[in-house]
């Protein structure tokens, strides 16, 4: 605290105190909701000493720290329970030794707007410090003063008094490992003509947040092989278009099923395995010095040889999805998918975020899933796409590096993304829909179709990266046309209900397996009775998530 701001607290002291006591009850109404009985609480900034008093009230161990010696002494005559909790002390860095190091929680109530802002990082660093691995943070500041001097920074009493806006202060903590987990808004609890704020925090302990986590591993895990940045690249697509296989523990974990990543696997490495004779693209340092090659080499290998005179991927996608895999492909495939999950578990879940000394997966045998914190699956649900290309960039920059300059990245880039193809077209459900259109109606306006008819991603191919059999109806040319990558209103999927489950009834009963499969992906179980609803439900979520996620333009017919 500044001396011009300290010399008023200590001239002003008795008149302080009595404004104090004699307001509402202010930041104090929110204690019994953020700090629990027990619990070591430290106040600084403590005044009168009327909120620390309630907090002792409320059961917590509380120290209170103020730099005022006059206020210290109101203080302890207003509530002299507080003898022996109250000590000298001011931030950034004069808070006394004598107090303990960790506290499970701290308080500051009008207190920030007095720090400058030469010594705000430092005040923050220190509240970090002060506070136990997830401990909570209170702070109650000004949003508006109609008294400080424009200019000067200084009210009518010559207080320094900075305003500074929420989101400063929350990036300012944020980039220290502090997580938001809650703001009010309120008027002056003493009835002046302010606005205040109050954010509650907790700290990681200083521990990077889940979004440097994920880049570390990206960009600095050590990396032998691709496996890392393929297993991120799996989680974000599942969580961005298959979040209902996953399943939330109580502990907050979320356990995403092995054999979906596994799948996923089988077709980013397909297209990179799929080469000329010799053409080999190296996906680990050893296979890239003539070494050992990556573990599921020869069982994909095998699995695309034999689905080559079948049609290649695009037919393996296909027959897969639909349950009619030849036997000879059926038994490769789950040989390929066993290689391949036994490689994730031993490789990517155990040491990735190794930079950071500590991995960030976990596999849980019993359930068949991989573990992931739900701060990082957080991330990965709101920030998939991006993380996503970040990861097919790097992914495409370390093949090159393998290849030794035979290959640039963006010739590995395409095949990377070459795995998704083949669910871009479905000629299956588009041949259907043909044989069938005598009586069919476009989806999106209810108009009859003629024989040029299309058939429309509701969820465009952009953002979904594939074709599940519940996202794809029959529509007008020009409607597809007019369409392209938006999303359907709320509004035109509510008025075209009957005709979006007549489409969905019809596919269930031409190919059954497949579109039991698929609803399955998207609701997280089988769909089994009435399940029309539930999976109309899970259609407006995935449309509405796909619109607040990625920011897609909405769409109806004019």
């Amino acid at each position: 605290m500044d001396a011009p701001t300290l010399s008023y607290y200590e001239d002003h002291a008795e008149d302080v105190a009595r404004r104090y006591e004699a307001a509402g009850p202010g930041v104090a109404s929110l204690f019994p909701f953020v700090f629990a009985r027990g619990e070591r609480v430290l106040e600084i900034g403590a005044g009168s000493g009327r909120d620390a008093a309630v907090l002792q009230r409320l059961g917590t161990d509380v120290d209170a720290v103020e730099p005022s010696s006059a206020l210290r002494s109101q203080a302890l005559a207003a509530h002299p329970e507080l003898a022996g909790k109250l000590f000298d002390g001011f931030l950034p860095r004069g808070l006394p030794p004598g107090i303990r190091d960790k506290y499970d929680g701290i308080l500051l109530s009008a207190v920030i707007m007095h720090i400058p802002d030469a010594e705000l990082f430092d005040t923050a660093f220190t509240l970090r410090e002060r506070l136990k691995m997830g401990g909570k943070l209170l702070i109650s500041m000004p949003m508006e003063r109609s008294d400080v001097q424009p200019g000067s920074g200084r009210d009518g009493f010559g207080r320094l008094m900075v305003m500074r806006s929420v989101s400063q202060v929350r990036l300012l903590f944020e980039r220290l490992g502090f997580e938001l987990e809650n703001e009010w808004k309120s008027t002056d609890s003493a009835g002046r003509d302010f606005l205040w704020t109050t954010l509650f925090f907790r700290s990681s302990g200083g521990t990077a947040r889940a979004i440097d986590r994920v880049e570390s591993i990206i960009n600095a895990d050590r990396k032998v092989a691709t496996y890392k940045l393929a297993l991120v690249r799996a989680l974000c697509d599942i969580a961005m278009t298959s979040w209902a296989s996953a399943r939330w523990e109580p502990s907050g974990a979320v356990r995403v099923p092995l054999q979906e990543v596994s799948e996923r696997w089988l077709h980013y490495y397909w297209p990179l395995l799929e080469t000329d004779a010799g053409a080999m693209l190296p996906q680990i340092n050893a296979e890239a010095k003539g070494g050992k090659p990556i573990a599921f080499r020869r069982s994909l290998t095998e699995l695309i040889k034999e689905c080559r005179p079948l049609g290649g991927i695009t037919a393996f996608a296909g027959m897969q999805t639909e349950g009619r895999l030849p036997p000879g492909a059926a038994a490769l495939h789950r040989a390929a998918i066993r290689v391949i999950g036994s490689t994730i578990v031993k490789g990517p879940v155990q040491f990735a975020g190794s930079a950071r000394g500590a991995p960030e997966f976990a596999y849980d045998k019993h359930s068949g899933c991989i573990v992931v914190s739900a701060d990082i699956w957080r991330e990965l649900s709101l920030m998939g796409h991006w993380i996503r290309d970040a990861v097919i960039l790097r992914w495409a920059e370390m093949t090159a590096r393998l290849s030794e300059g035979k290959l640039l990245p963006g010739a590995v880039i395409d095949k990377l993304l070459a795995g998704a193809e083949p669910f871009r077209q479905d000629p299956t459900v588009l041949s259907f829909y043909k044989q069938h259109h005598i009586g069919l109606s476009c989806v999106w306006t209810g108009s009859a179709l003629r024989s040029d008819f299309e058939v429309d991603h509701a969820i465009p191919f952009t953002f979904w990266q594939s074709s599940p059999a519940w996202n794809l109806f029959p529509a007008t040319r020009a409607v597809n046309n007019s369409k392209r990558d938006k999303l359907p209103t709320s509004e035109l999927v509510h008025r075209r209900e009957e005709a979006i489950v007549s489409c969905w009834r019809m596919l269930a009963a031409e190919f059954p397996v497949r579109f039991e499969r698929e609803a399955a992906t998207l609701l997280g179980a089988r769909p089994v009775g009435n399940w029309e609803n539930p999976l109309l439900s899970g259609f407006m979520e995935a449309i509405e998530y796909t619109a607040s996620v990625r920011g897609a333009e909405r769409w109806q017919p004019e």
